[in-house]
C-alpha cells in the first residue's frame, strides 16, 4: 500500500490552515456602530461615567455624577469633547447642581510639535449668581512629550467669557494658559491631568482656573468597563460676595466605553 497520500493530505491540510489564518488576519475589524449603535461619533473614543454616593442616618445626603467624554485623532486633526452633570443635596437642601460642556479642536502641523486650537465651553450652575456662562478661545500649543507612557502639551492664546442672567453680564477678555499631561502607568491604568488659567485682560490680577485630575483603572479584559476617581477645582477670583471662589469636587465613578 502506497504511503504517498498521507503527506499529500498533510500538505493540503497545512495549506488550508495557512490560508484560513491569512484570511482571518486580513479580515477587517467590524465597523464602529457609533455611540449606542446610533452612528454618532463613529470612529471616536467614547466613555460614559456614572457615580452615585449617599448616606441615611443622622442626616441624609445624596450626590450624583454623570459624565460623557469623546475624542478623535488622525494625522491632521484632534477633537476633544468633555461634559458632566453634578448634583448633591443634604437633608433635602441642594448644595450643588451644575453642568458643563467643553469642545476643543486642534489642528496638527505636519512634522512639527506645534499645533493650533480653538475651544468653546458652556457652564450652567444653579447656585452661582448667574444662570450660565459661555467662554471662547483660540491660540497655539506645543507638544513637549508624546510617547507610549507620557504625554505633555502646553497651550496659550486669547479669548473671553460672558455670563448671562447675573448682575454683571459684561464680556471679559481673557488670556489662556493651559497644560495637559497624561501618564499611562500600565495597559490597564492611567492618569490624566489638565489645568487652564484664564487671566483677565480687563482687571489686572483677576483670573479663573479650571484644574482636573483623573485616575482610571480598567476592569476585565474587554476594555469596556473601568473605574475612575476624579478630582476637579474651579477657581474664580471675581466670584460675587457670598459665593465661594473655589468649587472643589471629587467623585468615584464607573466608566463604560459604549
Amino acid at each position: 500500500m502506497s504511503k504517498q497520500p498521507v503527506p499529500r493530505l498533510l500538505m493540503l491540510t497545512l495549506a488550508l490552515v495557512g490560508g484560513a489564518r491569512s484570511a482571518l488576519a486580513q479580515d477587517p475589524s467590524p465597523p464602529d456602530p457609533g455611540l449606542l449603535a446610533s452612528g454618532l461619533l463613529r470612529g471616536w473614543e467614547r466613555e460614559l461615567d456614572l457615580g452615585v454616593n449617599g448616606s441615611n442616618g443622622n442626616s441624609e445626603s445624596l450626590s450624583v455624577h454623570a459624565g460623557f467624554k469623546a475624542g478623535y485623532k488622525d494625522s491632521a486633526d484632534v477633537w476633544k469633547l468633555d461634559s458632566a452633570y453634578d448634583t448633591a443635596s443634604t437633608d433635602g437642601d441642594t448644595s450643588r447642581n451644575q453642568f458643563f460642556a467643553d469642545l476643543r479642536k486642534e489642528w496638527l502641523w505636519a512634522d512639527s510639535p506645534w499645533f493650533g486650537f480653538a475651544q468653546g465651553r458652556y457652564d450652567w450652575d444653579e447656585l452661582k449668581d448667574w444662570d450660565f456662562r459661555i467662554a471662547l478661545s483660540a491660540g497655539a500649543g506645543y507638544q513637549f512629550i508624546e510617547g507610549p507612557s507620557w504625554d505633555l502639551a502646553g497651550r496659550f492664546g486669547l479669548g473671553g467669557s460672558r455670563t448671562y442672567g447675573g448682575l454683571d453680564d459684561g464680556f471679559v477678555p481673557e488670556a489662556v494658559l493651559g497644560l495637559d499631561a497624561g501618564w499611562t502607568i500600565s495597559a490597564r491604568e492611567s492618569v490624566q491631568f489638565a489645568t487652564t488659567f484664564y487671566p483677565s485682560l480687563e482687571d489686572g490680577g483677576e483670573f479663573r482656573n479650571i484644574t482636573t485630575l483623573d485616575w482610571k483603572m480598567q476592569m476585565g479584559e474587554e476594555k469596556r468597563l473601568s473605574m475612575k476617581i476624579g478630582l476637579s477645582d474651579e477657581y474664580d477670583s471675581q466670584a460675587a460676595q457670598g459665593i465661594e471662589q473655589n468649587d472643589f469636587k471629587y467623585y468615584f465613578a464607573l466608566v463604560w466605553n459604549p
